[in-house]
């Protein structure tokens, strides 16, 4: 498991738009598993989520583990959890294969980098029909229409706006949850004999 999550974390300097990709949907027993999460954050059913995490299920880099620690990390049992909702992003946004794991969503696991520095400042902008304004202002000019495209971080506004800068040099400003940083929440899922399961569900490197 190791592996699989730092193989999830370099992003690659070359990439130039990452638009979600499913490349896990071939295995049916896959397809099961990823129909029981779909329901469980569907209906915001903290058992049936817990059911589908390994024993072992890694819960951050801080040493915590076990389906336990997930739950009181996250309040699992509880229908107001912010597990939810993240789980929600995730979801919609693919899966990538990396060796035998699957990682979730696409964007944490399509990446490799020669600077690993680069992925604390690469953000993906997860909307196929972003607006990149000149200022943090609502009716600021648009500079860009944006699509999955990989920017770099420049300075944030709080938690409502985030000003990123584009390949060809141009900067602007994004709404902050239309960006997603391969650091950010994944799921890596990986087989236990004959089910697949939940291994690691983390952030930060």
């Amino acid at each position: 498991m190791i592996g699989a999550l730092a193989l999830a974390f370099f992003l690659a300097a070359s990439a130039a738009k990452l638009p979600p990709v499913d490349q896990c949907s071939g295995d049916p027993a896959f397809n099961a598993f990823h129909a029981s999460l779909s329901q469980a954050v569907s209906k915001r059913d903290g058992d049936a989520l817990l059911a589908l995490l390994a024993p072992d299920v890694t819960v951050n880099f801080g040493g915590d583990s076990g389906r336990e620690a997930f739950a009181r990390q996250w309040d699992a049992k509880s229908k107001a959890s912010e597990i939810w909702p993240q789980l929600g992003i995730i979801l919609a946004l693919g899966c990538a294969r990396v060796g035998e794991a699957r990682v979730i969503p696409s964007l944490a696991g399509q990446f490799e980098s020669e600077d690993d520095e680069d992925v604390f400042e690469k953000l993906v902008v997860i909307s196929d029909a972003a607006e990149l304004r000149a200022g943090p202002e609502h009716d600021s000019k648009v500079v860009a229409k944006l699509a999955w495209d990989v920017v770099s971080a420049v300075e944030a506004s709080g938690d409502v706006l985030t000003k990123v800068r584009l390949a060809d040099g141009r900067e602007g400003w994004l709404p902050a949850e239309q960006l997603y940083s391969p650091l950010d929440y994944r799921a890596v899922v990986e087989k236990r004999g004959d089910e697949w399961m939940i291994t690691a569900f983390v952030a930060g490197d």
